[in-house]
C-alpha cells in the first residue's frame, strides 16, 4: 500500500492544477432550495482494475476494456476507490483516439449494467494523452476525490473521463468530441442506456453544455456543469435544452467565467413554456471565486448532485 501510495503521489506530481484551483438541501436564498452558503432556483475497459492490463493508480501500462462488463464472476471487489481506478493512455484502446480515465465501481463485471457519469476536466488538464499528461486529469474535480480514495463504495457510477487533446489552456472539449466519446463508452462498457450523465468544470461545462446544444437529450439523462458557460448552447437549442435535466453551480466571485454564464442560461430555460424544462436549477456560491467544484463534487456544500441525477432516467 505504500508503494500504491508513492505512486499515486508521483502521479499527482506530474503536473499543476489547471483551473484555480435526490435534491438539494434547504438553506439560502431563491426558488429550489440550496445548500449552505448558496442560493438555487429551479426544481475490452475495466481490464486495467481486475489486474489484465490498462494503466492505473496501482497498474501501470496499456489494454482495452472489458466489453460487456468483462471483470471477476461475482463483480469487482469494494475498498480504495484508487484501486479501481485506471488510465488508458491515447491509441491503447480501439475506438477511441483519446486517453481517457476509467472508474468502475464494485461489483461492475457481475452482468448488471451500470449508470455512467461522463466527466469533463477543465482547460489546464487537456494534453496529448500520454500516461504522463493523462495524469493531469486526475489533478482537480471528481477524478481527485476517486484519486485520493474519497469517493465511497456505494456510489455505483462508472466514471469515465477522456482528455481532451491540446495543449493546456488553449481550448475546451468540442460537442463532437464528446458526443464520439459517450458513443464509445456506451459501446465498450456494461452500461445502463437509461442512466447516462454528464457532468464538467469549466472548460469542461462549457464544452458539455455545447454538446448539450447540439444533442439535447438523445443519450443523456442528466447533467451537473459546474463554472461553465451556456449561452451557446441555449442559442443552439433554445427551450429544448430544458429537454435535459440540468443543474448548474457557479461561485458568485468568479472572475474567470461570468457568472452569467450560468445565471442567464438557468434562468431562460426557467421561463420556457413550450417545452417547459424538466427540471432548470441553479446554485449560486457567495464570496466564492472560479473553483466552485470542490464543495460541489465532495457534498460540502450540501447539495446531493450524485443523488439528484441518479433521480433521472433517460425514457
Amino acid at each position: 500500500m505504500l508503494l500504491l501510495r508513492a505512486s499515486i503521489l508521483a502521479l499527482a506530481c506530474l503536473s499543476a492544477c489547471s483551473d484555480s484551483s435526490a435534491n438539494p438541501s434547504t438553506g439560502g436564498g431563491a426558488t429550489g432550495g440550496s445548500g449552505p452558503g448558496g442560493s438555487s432556483s429551479g426544481g475490452s475497459p475495466g481490464s486495467g482494475a481486475n489486474g489484465t492490463g490498462g494503466t492505473t493508480l496501482a497498474i501501470m501500462g496499456g489494454g482495452s476494456p472489458a466489453e460487456g462488463g468483462g471483470g471477476f464472476g461475482g463483480g469487482l471487489p469494494g475498498g480504495p476507490s484508487s484501486d479501481r481506478l485506471t488510465l488508458h493512455p491515447a491509441g491503447t484502446v480501439d475506438g477511441t483516439p483519446l486517453g481517457y480515465v476509467e472508474y468502475l465501481p464494485p461489483g461492475y463485471g457481475d452482468g448488471h449494467d451500470y449508470p455512467v457519469l461522463f466527466f469533463h476536466h477543465g482547460i489546464g488538464e487537456s494534453g496529448d494523452g500520454s500516461e504522463a499528461q493523462l495524469a493531469n486529469v486526475l489533478n482537480t474535480g471528481l477524478t481527485a476525490l476517486i484519486k485520493n480514495d474519497q469517493w465511497p463504495d456505494d456510489r455505483p457510477f462508472i466514471v469515465l473521463a477522456s482528455q481532451h487533446p491540446a495543449p493546456p489552456y488553449t481550448s475546451c472539449h468540442t460537442s463532437q468530441e464528446i458526443a464520439d466519446f459517450i458513443a464509445f463508452g456506451m459501446g465498450h462498457y456494461a452500461i445502463d442506456p437509461k442512466r447516462v450523465y454528464l457532468t464538467g468544470l469549466s472548460c469542461g461545462a462549457i464544452g458539455s453544455l455545447n454538446s448539450l446544444g447540439d444533442h439535447v437529450d438523445e443519450t443523456v439523462a442528466a447533467a451537473v456543469l459546474i463554472s461553465g458557460d451556456g449561452h451557446g448552447a441555449f442559442n443552439e437549442a433554445g427551450c429544448n435544452l430544458g429537454r435535459v435535466p440540468i443543474w448548474a453551480f457557479h461561485g458568485e466571485a468568479d472572475t474567470t467565467v461570468s457568472p452569467s454564464g450560468s445565471i442567464d442560461p438557468i434562468t431562460a430555460l426557467q421561463a420556457c413554456t413550450d417545452p417547459a424544462a424538466v427540471d432548470a436549477r441553479l446554485t449560486t456560491y457567495p464570496n466564492v471565486g472560479h473553483d466552485a467544484w470542490d464543495m460541489t463534487y465532495d457534498l460540502s456544500s450540501g447539495n446531493d448532485i450524485y443523488g439528484w441525477m441518479l433521480g433521472y432516467q433517460h425514457p
